[in-house]
């Protein structure tokens, strides 16, 4: 077939020779030093029977990454345009414009051996005036960076507005509660002690309004965090599906079924601590120059004695986070040998009913069940015990005493 008697925008069957684009990446990657394999491209971006499409050359491109764009063009703009480029041809074929001058141009057919110049005239003759740009990214592709904490962070900025908005109404809540101590000091100032009703009047309207928009204002926060969440685990499953079926087989020939299963599973809890925990942490960070310094304006020898007690809590952090990780990858350890072991049994269930060894198996089983048990419970109770003696320092002297003193 003749692929220049093809009418533009008719899709052209794919074969090893008349997919001109997918030619051109292969020819503009090798040119910018990225590797690139053809068959594999054509078999995660094209459609069946079909020549990789112009969006399905923009994705590869940027799964290489590369850095690409669809544009139109005239030959006035070629010698200000970066090359080389993909031009596209009207019969829908693509060659490289390596350069481009006055009235000529140096092009590369992916199906001819070298190079070829063309007239202005004859190089418009056939060109459809559309160019797919691609140049190199500053940086590594997707999949050639190290799978760990940082692999998460692209999938939260790209939602970082919502993020934003979720942190902003959090905010205002925190305010709203804020406000329910001085609602208070203003009813036993002013309303106990003057008897003004119409004080009161004033005030329990105000805290009746405020009651409603802080319920409304909640059920909105949560609703889009809980919409923003759901579109971050989409995206982090897809992208970690993709990951995992893009790793050699030696990976899964020298890991047990289990362990890859129980580290796909700690996504949510992953999720979860980098867009929760991290919203709480911000909103602490704020909060806390926030009450400090409404501490402040009711007594700075009080606030000073807080900011005392602070080097105590950093040092019962410094303490305690080294044996708090250690329970914890305990405790992962043992789940993940508790679900490799499930899994492997379930899928080889036939050969356990022919050898009959079910009774060895499940004391196993009772076994492995009761360390996961027992670490899961020295975990928790160690991650909770910081809280209690945090409280139990805050119910105790000195604070009763510096309290009510200054005011005795």
């Amino acid at each position: 077939m003749n692929t220049a008697c093809v009418a533009p925008g008719t899709p052209q069957t794919a074969s090893s020779d008349s997919d001109t684009g997918l030619h051109c990446l292969l020819l503009m990657a090798r040119f910018h030093g990225v590797p690139a394999d053809g068959a594999q491209l054509r078999l995660q971006f094209g459609e069946t029977g079909q020549v990789l499409s112009d969006a399905n050359l923009l994705r590869a491109a940027k799964h290489l990454g590369l850095k690409a764009a669809h544009i139109r063009s005239r030959w006035a703009e070629l010698g200000s345009i970066p090359l080389p480029a993909m031009a596209k041809q009207s019969d829908g074929r693509y060659v490289v414009v390596a350069k481009a001058e006055a009235e000529k141009i140096l092009v590369q057919d992916p199906l001819g051996e070298r190079p070829t110049i063309l007239t202005k005239p004859d190089f418009e003759a056939t060109w459809s005036a559309e160019l797919l740009l691609i140049t190199k990214r500053a940086g590594l592709r997707q999949q050639d960076l190290t799978f760990d904490f940082t692999w998460f962070i692209p999938a939260i900025v790209k939602y970082r507005r919502l993020l934003g908005e979720v942190l902003l109404a959090s905010f205002v809540l925190q305010l709203f509660a804020l406000l329910t101590p001085l609602f208070t000091q203003v009813v036993i100032d002013k309303v106990l002690v003057h008897k003004g009703f119409t004080t009161l009047h004033v005030l329990a309207i105000g805290m009746v309004a405020l009651a409603l928009f802080d319920a409304l204002l909640g059920g909105l926060r949560t609703y889009l965090f809980a919409h923003t969440t759901n579109r971050i685990d989409v995206g982090l499953g897809a992208h970690l599906f993709r990951h995992v079926l893009s790793l050699p087989l030696a990976y899964f020939e020298a890991r047990r079924v289990g362990d890859t299963v129980a580290r796909v599973r700690e996504l949510e809890h992953i999720r979860q601590f980098l867009t929760s925990n991290s919203v709480t942490v911000v909103l602490d960070v704020v909060f806390t120059v926030v009450f400090l310094v409404v501490m402040w304006c009711y007594s700075a020898s009080l606030t000073l004695i807080v900011l005392g007690s602070l080097p105590l809590y950093a040092i019962l952090s410094l303490v305690i986070t080294p044996i708090i990780r250690t329970r914890l990858n305990e405790k992962f350890t043992r789940g993940a040998d508790n679900q490799a072991f499930l899994v492997e049994a379930v899928s080889g269930i036939q050969t356990v009913k022919a050898l009959a060894v079910e009774p060895p198996l499940q004391r196993r089983w009772d076994e492995q069940l009761a360390g996961y048990v027992r670490a899961s419970f020295r975990a928790t109770s160690l991650t909770r015990s910081p809280a209690k003696w945090r409280g139990s320092f805050k119910k105790r002297p000195p604070s009763p005493f510096f309290g009510p003193a200054p005011i005795l």
